[in-house]
């Protein structure tokens, strides 16, 4: 057994109660960015709350590993993907927004 890693049928109340706590706080992390995105309605807005979702995502992943639907082989490769997802929307976030004009106020005239 590897030691970074628990057996995906193990059941540990503590990898239970860690992955549904990471469960409900990506969840709320992913509902404060669509709130944002309502809010802002901006490309870069969309591509954090993507992101955002990647980890929503790997909670998934994860939780689906531990009931034994995905095996370790692809539990494995979908994170590292994931990660990669997720990298690769923070850039383009960042990159659309030093894009963007900035809205012009009465302020800054």
């Amino acid at each position: 057994m590897n030691p970074l890693h628990s057996s995906p049928t193990s059941g540990d109340p503590a990898l239970v109660t860690i992955i549904g706590l990471a469960g409900v706080a990506s969840a709320l992390i992913l509902g404060l960015g669509l709130a944002a995105l309502f809010r802002r309605q901006t490309k870069p807005y969309l591509l954090i709350v993507l992101a955002l979702g990647t980890l929503v995502a790997r909670t998934s992943v994860a939780a689906l590993t531990m009931m034994g639907i995905l095996s370790d082989g692809v539990h494995h490769l979908s994170e590292h993907a994931l990660d990669v997802a997720m990298a690769g929307l923070v850039i383009a976030a960042v990159y659309a927004s030093r894009t963007t004009a900035p809205d012009v106020t009465e302020g800054d005239v």
